[in-house]
């Protein structure tokens, strides 16, 4: 997620595609409803706007974009749930902050939030924001307030890159490998991120667009907010260093409780793996009374599975893990924090807002298992699905980021996967073909775009896109379908509550409004400091994904590979299309044997380095059939960044 996450932030204030149209007002029947949220929900509720303001030392203006979200000073207008405009208005309040004694947190710099803790010598960082930039600007703020002081240790959270990705920022290579600064983080923490970020990074990059709604203009007809926070980083993008990274942990959390002692500040560590990243902890400082939940307990109802796609989280799990850490943290707990949004003081609240989150995710998942075990499929859960009793006003679980719907489907898919058990969605035609049979069954494309013209003057916005859905992808040129869907996109981005659908509708929209897609697309592939940082087989379980299994045919090419720097070898065989690697092994059956460095075997597979050349100049030596490296190079695909997904591939 690194080179996604660093990819997105550089096109946050672009315009993602040339010549599109504007967006359009709302219609009168979403002003209607976003008005009517004003009498359903407790606005006069000002304690997340004091609490969010709380402890506030300073700030330092955005130098690329000062002006940019001060759109949000002005009341809800009707292109924007007022819900969600209080939660993007929250999110906006940024600069350093203190949360306790010897406790600091910079929020509002990047999507996640840097908590620092002071310690007998220097600091701890918990979570590095999303860019070495951002970190950077983050650390300086802090310096200029409390004074300039080593970086004792990093803490990674979980396994999300805005969590990890401005490693660089706070700490150097150097710094790391001399011990002067220790890097810990929960169990299984490389596994994940290469697993998140560079498996289905690709992919998870293109969709992540949608969620984050990173190329749409700011503004009140465009993003207005990610939900956890705000997508625009402090970083400079465009200098060197000012992206995004990671450095490995040089110490591992593997028991479910572990107690350190980091210059000279105790610290608790509590393991969550499989609730909100598949590799998390909880943090607990006892000196200082303050519970860290990580990403566990935020101010919103979490996704259980996000629109940029990852594993399915484990809602049961997750509200155990919170209900463990209510009990054995909260009695003591006065300060209840997490690395994005706002903290909670005083113990009776920070007991509530745990109770309130564990039983969030409880009711989720134990009504979504009910519903299910009755015959219910996936779409009729999450229409059925309402908030838990007793928690229809409150702030914190509202469906900023996630909402009942898409998590219903995810514990739904935890369980029994994508099918629903009907014969007739068990191998349905491919998407283009069923929408031409839709299209032609329901009297052709002008009869469909008539019928559906009527609906959309009747507010019927879902069906619209659903039906304009199928008349785009049955013929994409067919612009008045584009128009139509889009029109309807923008609606339902209008009055839905949670930032994440709204960026996608609203990008939705303007993909098919665009006349000529822009050439400027976010970086395929995995990144430099993510290459370096991943174990040997992990980078050959990536150069696998990339294998054209067809075009490989019965080719059968068994090489054996020598890293003089790290002193690694590693055994690789391509065999039915699949390849398959051994760490430290020396394979007797071997063609060819490849000697080269991890600097120069990284540059080659990012494309920086030609290997031709690499193999003139004796960077890369071949004992054997040379030819056999270059041919299984070749067979490697490089992944388009910008495919297509609201029109057929």
């Amino acid at each position: 997620m690194t080179k996604i996450i660093g990819s997105l932030l550089a096109l946050s204030a672009m315009p993602f595609f040339a010549n599109a149209q504007a967006p359009k007002p709302a219609e009168p029947a979403v002003a209607a409803a976003n008005r009517a949220v004003f009498a359903q929900l407790p606005f006069t509720d000002r304690q997340d706007f004091a609490d969010a303001n709380r402890g506030f030392v300073a700030t330092t203006p955005d130098a690329r974009n000062p002006t940019l979200y001060d759109f949000l000073k002005q009341d809800a207008p009707p292109t924007v749930n007022p819900s969600l405009w209080r939660q993007a208005q929250l999110n906006a309040i940024n600069g350093l902050f203190k949360v306790t004694d010897g406790v600091y947190q910079v929020r509002g710099f990047s999507l996640a939030n840097m908590t620092i803790v002071e310690g007998s010598t220097g600091i701890i960082v918990i979570d590095t924001l999303s860019t070495a930039g951002a970190a950077r600007e983050a650390l300086s703020l802090y310096a200029a307030q409390r004074g300039r002081k080593p970086v004792k240790a990093i803490i990674y959270s979980h396994s999300h890159s805005d969590h990890y990705g401005g490693a660089k920022g706070v700490a150097t290579d150097e710094d790391v490998a001399s011990g002067a600064t220790k890097v810990f983080a929960p169990a299984g923490f490389m596994d994940a991120i290469v697993s998140e970020s560079v498996t289905g990074g690709n992919a998870m990059g293109r969709r992540a667009q949608f969620q984050f709604g990173s190329p749409l203009p700011r503004g009140d007809r465009g993003n207005v907010d990610a939900g956890l926070g705000k997508m625009d980083s402090r970083s400079s993008l465009g200098a060197p260093g000012g992206g995004g990274g990671v450095i490995a942990p040089t110490d591992s959390i593997e028991k479910p409780i572990e107690t350190h002692t980091i210059d000279g500040v105790t610290i608790v560590f509590q393991l969550a793996p499989k609730s909100e990243a598949p590799s998390e902890m909880q943090i607990y400082l006892p000196q200082s009374h303050v519970l860290d939940m990580a990403e566990n307990a935020t101010h919103n109802l979490h996704n259980l599975l996000p629109l940029r796609g990852t594993e399915v989280r484990d809602a049961n799990g997750w509200s155990h893990y919170i209900s463990e850490a209510l009990e054995r943290f909260g009695p003591d707990a006065q300060v209840l924090i997490a690395q994005h949004h706002w903290p909670v003081w005083d113990n009776a609240r920070v007991v509530k807002r745990l109770q309130v989150q564990r039983d969030l995710y409880k009711y989720v998942h134990d009504q979504t298992v009910r519903l299910m075990n009755q015959g219910y499929g996936p779409a009729d859960i999450a229409e059925a699905l309402t908030m838990p009793p007793g928690l229809e006003n409150e702030w914190s679980a509202r469906g900023y980021y996630g909402t009942l719907s898409h998590d219903a489907k995810a514990v739904y898919q935890k369980y029994l996967g994508w099918y629903d058990g009907n014969p007739a969605n068990l191998n349905p035609l491919p998407p283009a073909e069923d929408a031409r049979k839709y299209v032609e069954y329901m009297g052709g494309a002008s009869a469909v775009i008539a019928r559906a013209r009527e609906d959309f003057k009747a507010g019927n916005y879902r069906w619209v896109a659903q039906v304009m859905d199928q008349v785009v992808f049955a013929d994409p040129a067919n612009k008045e379908a584009r128009a139509l869907a889009a029109d309807a996109f923008e609606q339902l981005g209008y009055v839905t509550e949670s930032a994440t659908w709204r960026n996608a509708y609203l990008l939705g929209a303007q993909e098919l409004r665009a006349a000529t897609p822009s050439q400027t697309r976010p970086a395929p592939g995995v990144g430099a400091d993510m290459l370096h940082a991943m174990p040997l087989n992990l980078v050959f379980d990536y150069l696998a994904t990339r294998v054209n299994g067809p075009r490989a045919g019965t080719s059968h090419i068994v090489m054996n590979w020598k890293f003089t720097d790290s002193r690694e070898s590693i055994a690789s065989n391509l065999e039915h299309g699949a390849l398959t690697a051994v760490l430290n092994k020396t394979d007797p059956a071997a063609t060819a044997t490849v000697t080269t460095t991890r600097p120069v075997f990284e540059a080659i597979i990012l494309g920086q380095r030609p290997l031709a050349e690499s193999l003139r100049n004796n960077a890369v030596s071949v004992t054997g059939d040379a030819a056999q490296l270059t041919t299984l190079m070749a067979l490697l695909d490089s992944f388009e960044a910008g495919f297509p997904i609201i029109e057929p591939r």
